[in-house]
């Protein structure tokens, strides 16, 4: 048994291993290319990291990418849009959530696997709906338009009705007798309690906000309200063969600084909100 489990144990980690350098090759190779000079893709790559490599050249890449156009404003945009519809998508996640899990309403659970049948309509299918909405509403070019169709999120619907169905009736039963309303119990009670699916709901659709491409695209028809996914479309030449890599690199890195300090401040509600379902709160 003890062999079985050391070689068991050695594959798990040989395997790990291997994950491992296949998902840290392409962010070893985005470090190297920023760090160059060169605007070439260098194919095969180069991972040699004192091959032409310094942090001078990093620098300089740096504030060429930072004096691009208006950058700043660009970079803006995307913390501004992304801070505000994880905003509004926790909350109503949440709200959604609490109804559909301790609430009791005619048409619940078939209301409840309707918002479900929307995780399998992918976004492209109902995108030229949004816009022409957007179109008629006047929100074309405009922060709420960026903001307002990436709020409502089913999976963040799901994540909050799974946990707020573990926890444990007696607490709320407790609060009613104290005479508070259900309002009062999800944001002094519930809310609370369910700190670590809020944390991952956050952090799910903070990344989806920052990475988004088509939405920005398709809504935004002014150059001021670009987001980083769409900035990135900057660092190529005219006819799309030429492309600055270094510098596309370099913003690649700056966008992924937001992205990192998220995932490190809530790792353990990340980790914890992949598997909310079926576990009980203490």
């Amino acid at each position: 048994m003890n062999l079985r489990k050391t070689v068991s144990l050695a594959i798990a980690y040989i395997l790990m291993s291997v994950l491992l350098v296949i998902y840290v090759i392409p962010f070893y190779w985005t470090f190297l290319k920023s760090f160059r000079n060169s605007i070439f893709a260098n194919f095969p790559p180069d991972f040699n990291p004192l091959s032409r490599t310094s942090v001078h050249y990093f620098i300089q890449n740096l504030r060429t990418v930072w004096s691009f156009g208006s950058f700043p404003l660009w970079y803006f945009n995307s913390v501004f849009v992304s801070v505000c519809v994880v905003a509004g998508s926790v909350f109503i996640g949440a709200l959604a959530g609490y109804a559909f899990a301790r609430l009791k309403f005619p048409g619940r659970d078939i209301l409840f696997y309707a918002v479900l049948a929307t995780l399998m309509i992918p976004f492209p299918v109902i995108s030229i709906a949004s816009y022409v909405f957007m179109l008629d509403i006047h929100w074309l070019s405009t922060y709420q338009g960026l903001i307002m169709p990436q709020i409502a999120s089913a999976l963040n619907v799901f994540l909050m009705r799974q946990y707020f169905t573990t926890i444990p009736d007696d607490i709320e039963n407790a609060a009613k007798i104290d005479g508070l309303r259900p309002w009062q119990i999800f944001f002094r009670i519930s809310a609370p309690i369910a700190k670590p699916a809020i944390a991952a709901t956050a952090i799910y659709s903070f990344i989806s906000s920052w990475n988004n491409f088509l939405w920005p695209l398709m809504e935004v028809h002014s150059i001021r309200l670009f987001t980083l996914p769409l900035v990135l479309n900057f660092f190529k030449g005219a006819n799309g063969t030429q492309i600055y890599w270094n510098q596309m690199m370099t913003v690649n890195i700056l966008a992924m600084i937001p992205t990192l300090i998220v995932f490190i401040v809530f790792e353990r509600y990340f980790v914890e909100g992949i598997a909310l379902q079926g576990r009980p709160v203490s």
